[in-house]
């Protein structure tokens, strides 16, 4: 350690020949086997790599590295913990209740009765024309259009005088 940080470059190489099982391992015991572990220790010596300059030959250099590594267990753990989180929201949303809400019901049934009461003034003919019941009269399309186009018109001025403006 003490050679890297006065800048010999060469030492590197003896550095990671002698370190990388026991950053290895110790990632191994941190984040467990496989690739993640090789990734946790591949990030380690890129740490100890672009901070070597921050290193102090004084002290122990093991445990310099031992610190690098600990910290980049823990932040791997809190990457995946988060990676959790947001497929745990995603999985959360698919398990919704999509229903309707007591309120959406209640309205809904307010919007059906008052449509009722609306069409409840309309004549036969007119509710035929518009389809909500009655046989139709076997009129041409263009008079049928100009049938249903009045129908419309009369529920809308019986919503408008019972409900108001929509």
């Amino acid at each position: 350690m003490v050679r890297l940080a006065d800048g010999d470059r060469g030492a590197f190489d003896v550095l990671l020949d002698d370190l990388w099982p026991v950053i290895l391992s110790f990632a191994e015991r941190g984040v467990g086997r496989g690739a993640d572990a090789e990734d946790v220790a591949q990030e380690v010596f890129y740490r100890v790599c672009a901070r070597i300059a921050d290193f102090d030959t004084e002290r122990d250099g093991l445990a310099w590295v031992f610190g690098i590594a600990s910290y980049q267990i823990l932040t791997h753990r809190r990457q995946v913990q988060r990676r959790r989180e947001v497929f745990e929201e995603g999985a959360l949303s698919l398990r919704v209740d999509d229903s309707a809400s007591q309120e959406d019901r209640l309205l809904a049934a307010e919007m059906s009765h008052a449509f009722a009461d609306a069409v409840s003034c309309l004549t036969e003919t007119d509710r035929a024309s518009l389809g909500l019941g009655g046989e139709g009269s076997g009129a041409s399309g263009a008079t049928q259009r100009k049938r249903k186009q009045r129908a419309l018109m009369r529920l809308r001025g019986f919503w408008r005088r019972i409900y108001g403006e929509p």
